[in-house]
């Protein structure tokens, strides 16, 4: 699997959600996850966290298209992230087209 690099912006509206902002090519996006999806990148909190996604649809020169697990405050499902945000979780890689 991929994960891409968010930013924690506070609590959702259960305990166990989180609401995290995700950099995209048209601005910050935010949307609510649960928190046990995170994976903090390391011990030190400025190194941020990341969220699991799937494979990227598609891409340009400097971005993927990615799918996100939930829907974004403003309606969207795939967003378009900087490649530099983008790594892979597992081993294998895949081609995009």
């Amino acid at each position: 699997m991929m994960r891409v690099k968010v930013e924690r912006v506070g609590g959702g509206l259960h305990p166990s959600e989180v609401v995290v902002a995700v950099e995209t090519k048209t601005g910050r996006e935010e949307l609510s996850v649960d928190g046990r999806s995170l994976q903090d990148s390391s011990q030190d909190s400025s190194q941020g966290s990341s969220l699991e996604i799937g494979w990227p649809v598609g891409q340009d020169e400097t971005h993927y298209l990615v799918e996100l697990p939930n829907e974004t405050f403003r309606g969207f499902w795939r967003v378009w992230v900087p490649k530099g945000d983008v790594n892979s979780s597992g081993g294998d890689a895949r081609a995009v087209a």
